[in-house]
């Protein structure tokens, strides 16, 4: 079952007092290296892209919470699903159906629920490639198109890590905006399990399209900057593990045969779904039902929660989706909505929660 494509509906009010007389757009810096670009104001939004510190960017809009909206960075994308385009020459297309949502596209993944922008019958929007949502793309329909990120469309970057750039030199004024060096435990720990949910997320496409050079490349900065053993230990497994699913996807793509290992542990997971249209849930009204429990990422190698059945077994590993709180449903008994996958390394399902509900006990007798 993929995520149901709603709207998001970005609230944005006004600045606080202090920024009250800034005016719009201005020019800003990056002040922390490997800064996560998100398609919404807030950390549960999934990220879209990663700048630098140095880079600039350009700020329209800036939330309560202390987020930036910011002009989409270069490389940006957004999806539109081909029946609301007719595709034309010179990488053009126009738009065919009246409001078509466009769907903030994300470079790592292709996740694409937030909505920031919809569009009119007849404007034209460019396009950048496209990619069929089903094993062979027979209709418009099932065809997905990038497209260059429409006009009022914007991504987000937590303020703290943003400074005005008023300076001749293009370098941040003193003290302005967040703080650079090295991350404190609770930044360490937010950013590897950023890591472990992008992990997750993308092998549940399948391994012809995983890259793992960035994730890699993050985990080895965390390394890098690790302060304890603790930490250290943490940044080595989930580069081993990246070690691993890179092997995987690298002999997937080298055999390319149905009769690989590999490709039998797919067609499973694919038969899985199938036969299996949710988990411990047999009326079939949600992807998944049980108690939510907390697992420890650094000795499960997994996403923080899974759903776990009356004798405590995984029935399967679940990740939040943009805006879900998971938090306030562990040791509750639910039933939760969202994307279904498999990873391939717990050999169990993962499911990036949608919708959350508390369900009655009696049900999973």
């Amino acid at each position: 079952m993929r995520w149901s494509l709603a709207a998001v509906v970005l609230g944005v009010v006004a600045a606080p007092a202090a920024a009250a007389e800034t005016t719009f757009p201005y020019k800003a810096v990056i002040i922390t290296d490997n800064v996560y670009v998100r398609s919404g104001p807030g950390e549960n939004y999934y990220p879209t892209d990663r700048l630098k510190a140095g880079q600039q960017v350009e700020v329209y809009r800036n939330d309560a919470g202390g987020w930036c909206a910011i002009r989409p960075p270069a490389g940006s994308f957004s999806w539109v699903a081909g029946r609301d385009l007719e595709v034309n020459k010179d990488n053009l297309a126009r738009v065919i159906e009246n409001h078509a949502a466009a769907r903030v596209g994300s470079r790592f993944s292709d996740i694409r629920e937030v909505i920031q922008v919809r569009l009119n019958r007849g404007e034209a929007v460019e396009v950048l490639g496209a990619k069929p949502s089903g094993p062979a793309p027979s209709a418009a329909a099932e065809t997905w198109y990038k497209i260059a990120p429409p006009s009022g469309e914007f991504r987000w970057v937590d303020g703290k890590h943003v400074a005005a750039d008023n300076s001749a030199d293009g370098l941040p004024r003193p003290g302005a905006g967040g703080r650079a060096g090295r991350l404190s435990a609770e930044e360490f720990q937010n950013a590897m399990t950023d890591i472990d949910v992008e992990i997750a997320t993308m092998v549940a496409e399948e391994p012809t399209v995983w890259d793992f050079s960035e994730l890699g490349e993050r985990a080895n900065s965390l390394f890098q900057q690790a302060q304890t053993a603790t930490e250290r230990g943490q940044a080595r497994l989930v580069l081993g593990k990246i070690a691993r699913f890179d092997d995987i996807r690298q002999r997937y793509k080298k055999l390319g045969t149905a009769d690989t290992e590999v490709a039998r542990v797919d067609r499973r997971a694919a038969r899985l779904s199938q036969i299996m249209p949710s988990w411990g849930d047999p009326q079939g009204h949600y992807d998944a039902v049980g108690r939510l429990a907390w697992i420890p990422v650094q000795t499960a190698g997994a996403p923080q929660y899974a759903i776990v059945d009356p004798k405590g077994g995984v029935r399967c590993y679940v990740s939040p989706g943009p805006g879900v709180n998971l938090r306030s449903f562990v040791g509750r008994e639910v039933g939760i909505n969202g994307t279904r996958g498999y990873m391939f390394e717990q050999k169990a399902g993962h499911l990036m929660a949608r919708q959350v509900t508390l369900v009655d006990e009696a049900m999973l007798r």
